[in-house]
């Protein structure tokens, strides 16, 4: 099978042009590639926000309602005793 020249460079030509289209710019290959990294990214990340935000309702609906969450959370964050707490203080030793 004998290919003439003309036909082997036009389809070469043919090539080389699809290949400069469809592969850089704005539509091309490594774009779409960029742009289905970045969406699996961000589909990543609206999941870990989404569970951190309902997280925090939680968090905002125990404020609300629950005294005893209340008192836990000041006891824990501000450092804070009740009346009658004990508190115990341990010193580090010298070696």
């Amino acid at each position: 099978m004998n290919i003439s020249r003309p036909i082997a460079y036009g389809c070469i030509l043919t090539i080389a042009l699809l290949l400069v289209f469809t592969v850089p710019g704005e539509r091309g290959l490594i774009r779409g590639y960029q742009l289905h990294q970045e969406l699996s990214s961000l589909q990543n990340q609206n999941v870990s926000l989404q569970k951190e935000n309902e997280e925090l309702t939680q968090e905002a609906c125990m404020l609300r309602e629950n005294k005893s969450y209340i008192e836990h959370v000041i006891i824990q964050e501000m450092n804070l005793v009740k009346p009658g707490d004990l508190i115990v203080v341990f010193k580090k030793s010298k070696k």
